[in-house]
């Protein structure tokens, strides 16, 4: 599955689909009684009816332009303690053979770009070898936000604890002293034509990815949103936001530029085929996946 964006192709590499997630726990504002005017078109691909749980895509976006290779986010990564995540820890999937698959060894990315800090972004950042966390992709530089990598350099500092910061030790720090990172401000541009913004509210130095190659448009927006439901509901702040009022906000405020400038929405959690279009109205915002058969609304 491949996407086009100007002279920009853009493919989602899988690692896992996530169904841990009870969907009234995950979104605290939803209700039992959303869950049943949404069942149509979530069942069976978005959301199990008889867990009540969330289906949600671990995914990468490989991003291939101008002769240079930036995968967009790390997923979960093979090997990884998560004692908060049981259905993260240790595992041990086919992601670099998809990777391959799609055309990108590890020794061929040329950057590595990293929407926020989360467990589930980073993961395949590092890879054990010997008995240690080195950068899985060699000749990447990987991009973090200044403002995200402050934020959990000092949660490191201070002693915390959680599966963000365990990851934070075995799939940032490594790449830090390694000499392959690059802190940025939320106002890079990258290669030319990858465009970061703020997009804070989930973490308070989460990014936007704005594509912006020719007349076309494309937004990686991590996890702005997590589900394609709350693209009809964009104030269903998800459980594991900081800022739960101001991730509404931002989600809004995206939602609305990609629906304006007729873009692509690249999100990182959203099941197969991944990728929608969004229109506003008087009434709020639709989706169109770009597969009819993924169900459309």
């Amino acid at each position: 599955m491949r996407f086009r964006v100007g002279a920009a192709t853009v493919t989602p590499i899988v690692e896992m689909v996530d169904r841990s997630f009870d969907m009234l726990r995950f979104f605290p504002l939803a209700t039992g009684a959303d869950i049943a005017a949404n069942l149509a078109w979530m069942a069976p691909h978005h959301f199990d009816p008889r867990t009540r749980r969330l289906l949600l895509s671990m995914h990468s976006w490989l991003v291939e332009v101008g002769g240079r290779r930036i995968l967009v986010d790390g997923c979960v990564g093979n090997g990884k303690q998560r004692d908060a995540r049981p259905e993260w820890c240790n595992l041990s999937t086919a992601f670099l053979d998809r990777l391959a698959a799609a055309g990108a060894a590890p020794e061929a990315i040329d950057v590595v770009l990293c929407t926020h800090l989360h467990a589930d972004h980073v993961g395949w950042n590092t890879r054990l070898l010997d008995g240690a966390w080195v950068p899985t992709f060699p000749n990447a530089t990987y991009v973090f936000g200044r403002r995200e990598h402050a934020h959990w350099q000092a949660e490191h500092e201070r002693g915390a604890g959680g599966p963000h910061l365990q990851a934070y030790r075995d799939s940032v720090l490594p790449i830090i002293e390694a000499g392959r990172a690059l802190i940025v401000d939320e106002t890079h541009v990258l290669e030319g034509v990858l465009h970061l913004e703020p997009a804070p509210g989930h973490t308070p130095g989460h990014v936007a990815v704005w594509l912006r190659c020719g007349s076309e448009t494309a937004a990686f927006t991590g996890d702005v949103l997590h589900h394609p439901v709350q693209v009809l509901h964009p104030d269903w702040s998800c459980m594991g936001c900081l800022d739960p009022a101001r991730a509404a906000r931002t989600r809004r405020r995206v939602l609305a530029e990609v629906a304006r400038t007729e873009g692509i929405l690249f999100p990182g959690h959203f099941m197969a085929p991944h990728a929608v279009r969004i229109a506003e109205d008087e009434r709020g915002f639709a989706f169109r996946f770009l597969c009819e058969d993924a169900g459309p609304v």
